[in-house]
């Protein structure tokens, strides 16, 4: 199944709105708009195979899928969605979207049958955006290739980010925000102690790992980073 959606995540990295750096913002470039509903950063991972389904099942359940993405942009519901690689082969692709509370948010997904029929699971996680966002003004012809790092409590104990932390890791995530870096930025808060997301342009891997080893909270230990390729139209986050 992988290797459909990934056909089809080309075509879905075309979607998104723009949004301001701020967790209740969903802004046009031009005329900015508040919304007091929160912010989701979701994964789309593994359920169960498709080994055995017809091919024109799963081209008309890929058809179902992106027709569902259509219509939530157009409902200003989502905003940005991208395939993305993982060795371990669980997580499929992100998605970025609104909704009023958690059961919301899973209400969006009931038109998509790879959802619907357990082929793919919805992963979602609160986001505050911290520094970047995704914007309006970018080339639809014209797909790029990022990286995606997850940040996650070191271990069951490590300490939290309070405000003074949170507000150094901010600092260093604005001190590298440009084109070619670092696009993006956000804190998640969640039981399995997922902590943030970074979005890098794609770089050289020493470069990528000593700006991400660079980052306060990654530096004293408190988070370890996992880095993921991830594909979206380019110009979407910045």
């Amino acid at each position: 199944m992988n290797r459909f959606w990934m056909m089809g995540g080309w075509m879905v990295c075309l979607v998104a709105l723009a949004m301001q750096p701020s967790a209740a913002v969903i802004a046009d470039d031009s005329k900015p708009a508040a919304t007091e509903k929160p912010l989701y950063w979701i994964f789309l991972t593994t359920g169960k195979s498709t080994k055995g389904t017809e091919k024109s099942e799963i081209q008309k359940m890929q058809a179902a899928h992106l027709a569902n993405f259509g219509t939530l942009h157009k409902a200003d519901k989502l905003f940005a969605a991208g395939p993305m690689k993982d060795p371990e082969g669980k997580k499929r692709g992100i998605v970025v979207a609104t909704a009023p509370d958690l059961n919301a948010l899973n209400n969006l997904f009931d038109p998509d049958p790879y959802v619907k029929q357990g082929f793919m699971t919805v992963d979602a996680i609160p986001m505050k955006v911290a520094v970047g966002g995704f914007h309006k003004d970018f080339d639809t012809t014209k797909m790029a290739e990022y990286r995606m790092v997850l940040l996650e409590k070191a271990a069951p104990d490590a300490l939290e980010m309070d405000g003074a932390a949170e507000s150094a890791n901010q600092d260093y995530c604005k001190s590298i925000h440009d084109a070619e870096r670092l696009c993006f930025a956000a804190w998640l808060r969640e039981e399995k102690g997922r902590r943030g997301i970074l979005i890098f342009r794609k770089l050289d891997d020493d470069k990528l790992n000593a700006l991400v080893n660079e980052l306060p909270a990654v530096k004293s230990k408190a988070l370890k980073a996992t880095t993921y390729p991830l594909f979206m139209s380019d110009g979407v986050v910045k």
